[in-house]
């Protein structure tokens, strides 16, 4: 089988592009008689990221040719979409597929695909109203329901937040849970790299996200405010944040009280050898977020020893299970409260860091390509008939 995947923007570190090179990586290992095809943008720059990630793998090529979605910027979209669809045209006559592991990301859909819908916040919460991306789901997601051979969801809550909506959609939607990459795994403190951060072991909770409004921020700082001195004197705040400059000076501007507390840090650009030690030694992650797909972080999290607090809303119970505490992410008193059981001396936390070494192992990039092969090869029936 040849499958084709869109990988002009998969370097970095978020939850889609961890996704797509991961699930790249494990299905050139478990499928080495099949070939994968990384088509990126003109850059040679990218090429060669990229050839340093997958060069070990002899099935898997890396192409260049494919406009990048912002190549000649929003005036000239139109050309940039008409020059993608050209560019998958030629490509797709030498593929079974095209795996869309972004879909609402991508320029022109091609013509045989398979899409992986990740979540479907900007059509569920209210926050999302009228805005750009409720706009692009709305339109794009019925299409991809009616044209795409398969539709990959990461999660069960997603499948039925789909079914839900679409009733009539024709596809047998199919949830393949994400995993965390082998490389997130419990560190030793590395004091000098703590240090560079003004932390110590155990001395502060962890968040690890985009600046979005479905990931709650304002709620978990409001929370945070509501801990006793002594406990935030000794306990700080640390923000791992990700996402555009336009969504970071609003939530600096919604918040500019409380980021100027001494005890509350925020962090930008993040290395993921770093992130591993912030994991490893935090005394807690903590991840009210409103609605996930898969909510990718909690179960890095776990891998490295770190509990987790998490919301009880969208998929977040399905993927944590009894491992970590779980919130209303509507109310900081509850986050305030688990919070504040994680740093309790009587093995609230140990009993934690435990069943969540426990509830990562439920997830594994090899299950997650199997399955995934699974669906390519049901589709490729499909298509066949």
């Amino acid at each position: 089988m040849r499958v084709g995947f869109d990988a002009t923007n998969i370097l970095g570190h978020s939850g889609i592009r961890t996704y797509t090179r991961e699930l790249v990586r494990a299905l050139a290992i478990e499928y080495p008689n099949d070939e994968f095809l990384l088509y990126t943008s003109f850059s040679s720059s990218k090429k060669s990221a990229l050839l340093k990630i997958f060069g070990q793998y002899p099935n898997v090529r890396i192409i260049g040719g494919l406009p990048h979605p912002r190549m000649l910027g929003d005036s000239l979209k139109w050309l940039t979409i008409l020059a993608t669809s050209a560019a998958w045209r030629v490509n797709e006559r030498k593929l079974d597929f095209i795996h869309l592991t972004d879909p609402y990301g991508a320029v022109a859909l091609p013509g045989s695909y398979i899409a992986t819908i990740n979540d479907i916040f900007p059509i569920t919460l209210l926050q999302y109203r009228n805005s750009y991306l409720e706009r692009l789901y709305l339109r794009r997601t019925p299409v991809l329901l009616r044209k795409a051979y398969a539709v990959i969801t990461p999660s069960r809550y997603v499948v039925e937040t789909l079914n839900s909506r679409y009733p009539s959609c024709p596809l047998d939607i199919v949830p393949v849970h994400d995993a965390a990459s082998t490389s997130f795994k419990p560190l030793k403190p590395d004091e000098e790299l703590l240090g560079r951060y003004g932390l110590s072991e155990n001395s502060y909770f962890l968040f690890v996200g985009r600046v979005d409004p479905r990931k709650n921020l304002s709620n978990l700082l409001e929370a945070y405010s509501l801990l006793s001195e002594s406990i935030r004197r000794e306990k700080h705040l640390v923000l791992v944040l990700s996402g555009s400059r336009e969504d970071k000076e609003v939530f600096e501007t919604e918040n500019d009280i409380t980021l100027k507390d001494p005890s509350v840090h925020t962090i930008e650009g993040v290395s993921e050898g770093d992130l591993v030690q912030l994991y490893s030694s935090a005394a807690a992650f903590v991840f009210p977020s409103l609605e996930e797909g898969f909510g990718l972080p909690i179960i890095e999290a776990m891998r490295c020893g770190c509990p987790v607090i998490t919301s009880s809303a969208s998929c977040l119970p399905e993927i944590a299970g009894d491992a970590a505490i779980l919130v209303d992410p509507h109310s900081a008193e509850e986050i305030a409260e688990a919070m504040t059981a994680m740093i309790d001396p009587a093995g609230v936390r140990s009993k934690f860091i435990s069943m969540g070494f426990k509830r990562a192992e439920h997830f594994s990039w090899k299950n997650t390509a199997m399955e995934t092969m699974e669906v390519y090869r049901d589709a490729l029936k499909q298509k066949r008939k």
